[in-house]
């Protein structure tokens, strides 16, 4: 309990960043440094030592903000204490308000800005709690990095195939989020750099000594030189992103594979009715469906060949609809089959 008060003293200063704007340089470094820590908060309790630290730290250069706004954390603690809302909703619910009132100061109004492409305020401390949101959705819906790791090795013989051809060059990893993928190419003795726009999710995989960076993938892959590659992959990435950012990125990753290299891509297969109809709306960020027709095609088309289709992943109740006495095999496939597609292709080594 001791740790949470902490927390709670901490969380309630920074209630009032909007009356912190005019502090020196030193001290907005150390905020953009503490968003990063904010979103893992409540998954990180017990590992909260170094953290408390920190922010015990922070909290005495700002002794005087934290005297001041102490008594508004502790009232607004025991209301939710009081409803039977666990040590964990109290700190989620503190997360909350601070991310609004970073974005409107201390009345926790948005302040006059620019509007986003969404139509909404420009906002730092909205996306600040987006990325929380998306983490926390990902590590209860998608499944334990161990798991999703297992899944991943049904990739290993083409991606190891590729890193020989292409001479051990860099695998580039898009939207790597927690890193599972780049940890377990790394337990094969192949290295990489993964691209994530989530800075919540990075941390993790930096916490493991991955090479994950923060930024747009897609910028970074205009940089890159022509042939520097070896594999470009992007699991459960192209059904987020409009058409013609996954065209663009297909006819770059051209580009910037050596010959030999590999571009693979693995998205929900609507072919499936149940992901079809209900788990590809899930997630709220996906846009819509990248089916086997189209990205086959595209494929082809930016010059890869063979390209490689293959559906993956069947739900874990397949075999027992195919054994169901009287109950339709074509069926069977069609509700349970394949969750996955893998979509592979190869740069040709005359090309």
């Amino acid at each position: 309990m001791k740790v949470i008060k902490r927390l709670e003293r901490y969380l309630s200063a920074a209630f009032s960043l909007g009356r912190i704007k005019s502090m020196s340089k030193d001290a907005q470094r150390e905020i953009a440094e503490l968003r990063l820590e904010l979103g893992t908060l409540s998954q990180e309790l017990k590992h909260t030592r170094q953290e408390t630290e920190r922010m015990w730290a922070w909290m005495r250069r700002h002794e005087a903000l934290a005297d001041d706004l102490v008594s508004v954390s502790r009232r607004e603690a025991e209301v939710l204490k009081r409803t039977g809302q666990s040590d964990t909703a109290l700190l989620l619910r503190m997360f909350s308000d601070l991310s609004r009132r970073i974005d409107g100061g201390e009345s926790g109004r948005p302040d006059e800005k620019a509007p986003s492409s969404n139509g909404l305020p420009s906002s730092t401390g909205f996306e600040m709690f987006k990325e929380a949101f998306y983490h926390r959705f990902e590590n209860q819906w998608r499944g334990a990095p161990e798991e999703i790791s297992q899944r991943l090795k049904v990739y290993l013989p083409d991606v190891e195939a590729a890193w020989a051809r292409a001479e051990n060059k860099p695998i580039f990893d898009i939207g790597c989020g927690r890193g599972e993928w780049l940890g377990l190419l790394r337990q094969h003795g192949m290295e990489g750099i993964g691209f994530d726009t989530n800075a919540v999710q990075i941390k993790e995989g930096q916490a493991a000594g991955l090479d994950l960076r923060l930024g747009d993938a897609l910028e970074a892959l205009a940089q890159a030189e022509d042939n520097s590659l070896s594999v470009i992959s992007a699991h459960h990435l192209i059904e987020h992103l409009p058409f013609d950012s996954v065209a663009w990125l297909t006819r770059e990753a051209g580009r910037v594979l050596a010959p030999g290299g590999l571009l693979l891509f693995e998205t929900p297969n609507t072919r499936n009715v149940l992901v079809g109809a209900t788990t590809f709306y899930t997630d709220p960020t996906h846009l819509k469906p990248m089916p086997e027709q189209v990205m086959g095609v595209l494929l082809e088309t930016a010059g890869f060949e063979p390209v490689d289709i293959r559906h993956i992943n069947p739900h874990e109740r397949l075999g027992e609809f195919l054994d169901r006495p009287g109950f339709d095999n074509e069926l069977a496939q069609l509700m349970f089959g394949p969750q996955d597609l893998a979509i592979l292709g190869i740069k040709s080594k005359d090309k």
